[in-house]
């Protein structure tokens, strides 16, 4: 036993003790080249530095955008989507464009001046809903004599509309949308500047003095059913036919009547039933 004691105590003595390294005297070293270093070194190594900096800062502003890839996690270029596009007026001639002509074109993209007022507006006399409607004076002749006409026929036009002013017929549009939306308003009446009532050459028919048959009935009556058939030989058509609604950008309104002269009524009468005005013309 006191044996194995002297034999662990010997080996306990000849054991070697780690040598712990002191990194004071390397850290020294490297102090002592840094205080070694005169101060425009110091100066310089700074300038580098602060150049480099201002450089990588002046690249870093100015490098242009990456370009996001197809399937980029920021968003993908959807080749299907279009811009919507934007629907420009088809250019037309002097005649379809002058206020005072008796063929001036408006549709929803041709308007007149919100000022425009016919030169000379007349009061034709016939049977109307009111006695203060007033026409262009160069279609109060056509109308006057188409209302006589048909008089012989036994049949009685009443005129619930003529000339509409601006103001007026921005009234009645926003009167209109606010009942049934101005998308649903603006398939049955148009936009102040872009009603045909402006020109004085537009006029809303009925067989009521009533005026309240401004329907798609009106055209199975005997006034609807004469104004089909004989209109267009005093210089009317019928502006918005049934199933051109694509076409003029209006529902079917057989009440709704324009003056457009003789020789372009008869044209469009003989190029077939419900031709348009802007099939005539060529517009769409």
């Amino acid at each position: 036993m006191s044996e194995n004691k002297e034999n662990l105590e010997s080996t306990q003595k000849n054991e070697t003790v780690p040598e712990i390294k002191d990194d004071s005297s390397e850290i020294k070293i490297k102090t002592s080249r840094l205080s070694d270093m005169s101060p425009i070194k110091i100066v310089r190594i700074l300038l580098i530095i602060l150049t480099v900096l201002f450089v990588a800062g002046i690249w870093l502003r100015n490098r242009p955008d990456p370009v996001p890839s197809a399937d980029s996690s920021a968003g993908t270029v959807d080749e299907d989507v279009q811009p919507e596009e934007t629907v420009e007026p088809t250019p037309l001639p002097n005649e379809l464009i002058d206020p005072a002509s008796i063929t001036v074109f408006i549709d929803k993209t041709h308007s007149l001046p919100a000022d425009y007022v016919p030169e000379s507006l007349v009061t034709p006399y016939i049977n109307s809903t009111s006695d203060v409607i007033q026409v262009n004076e160069k279609a109060a002749d056509a109308l006057k004599s188409m209302a006589a006409a048909a008089s012989d026929s036994s049949v009685t036009l009443y005129l619930t509309a003529g000339y509409i002013s601006y103001e007026t017929q921005d009234d009645y549009f926003n009167d209109r949308a606010g009942m049934v939306g101005e998308a649903e308003a603006n398939k049955t009446i148009a936009k102040a500047g872009f009603s045909e009532h402006q020109t004085g050459l537009a006029f809303d028919f009925s067989d009521e003095p009533s005026g309240t048959n401004t329907t798609v009935a009106f055209a199975d009556t005997d006034a609807g059913k004469w104004l089909i058939e004989h209109a267009w030989e005093y210089g009317f058509i019928m502006r918005y036919p049934e199933g051109k609604e694509a076409v003029t950008g209006y529902t079917y309104q057989p009440w709704h009547y324009r003056y457009i002269g003789k020789d372009v009524a008869k044209a469009i009468h003989e190029a077939g039933e419900n031709y348009t005005l802007e099939e005539y013309y060529k517009i769409k």
